[in-house]
C-alpha cells in the first residue's frame, strides 16, 4: 500500500496530497495518508500536559492552519479583509446552528451504542 506524508498544519499541502491519494484510490489501489499535525490541548480534561511546555504550544499556535491559509491568501491578494470577515461570520452561523441542533436533539437510545461499530 502506498503511504503519503504531509504537513497537516498546511491546508494547501494536505489538499495536494489528498488529491494524489484520490487519484491512486480511483485506480483501485489502497493509499494511506499521514498528516502530521499538532494537538493544542491534552488528551482529556484530566491531562495536565506536563510533557510539553507552554512555549512549545505557543510556537505551534503560530503555525495555526487557518491563520496560515489566511496569510497566504492575503499575500497573494486572493481575499480581502471584508471577504475574510464574511467567511468567519458564515462559519460562526453554521457552528451555532449545529450546536443548537445538538443541544436540542434527544439522546440516542441505549441500543444505538454499538450501531455502525465494526469489530
Amino acid at each position: 500500500m502506498e503511504g503519503l506524508v504531509c504537513d497537516g498544519m498546511d491546508v494547501l499541502e494536505v489538499r495536494e496530497v489528498a488529491a494524489k491519494a484520490v487519484e491512486t484510490a480511483r485506480k483501485g489501489n489502497p493509499v494511506f495518508i499521514e498528516a502530521k499535525t499538532y494537538r493544542y490541548k491534552g488528551h482529556s480534561m484530566s491531562d495536565p500536559q506536563k510533557y510539553r511546555s507552554r512555549d512549545e504550544v505557543d510556537e505551534y499556535r503560530k503555525r495555526d492552519p487557518i491563520a496560515y491559509l489566511k496569510g497566504r491568501m492575503e499575500d497573494e491578494k486572493l481575499i480581502s479583509d471584508r471577504e475574510w470577515s464574511e467567511i468567519e461570520a458564515r462559519v460562526d452561523e453554521v457552528v451555532e446552528t449545529a450546536v443548537q441542533f445538538a443541544e436540542s436533539s434527544p439522546e440516542p437510545a441505549l441500543g444505538e451504542l454499538y450501531t455502525d461499530i465494526l469489530a
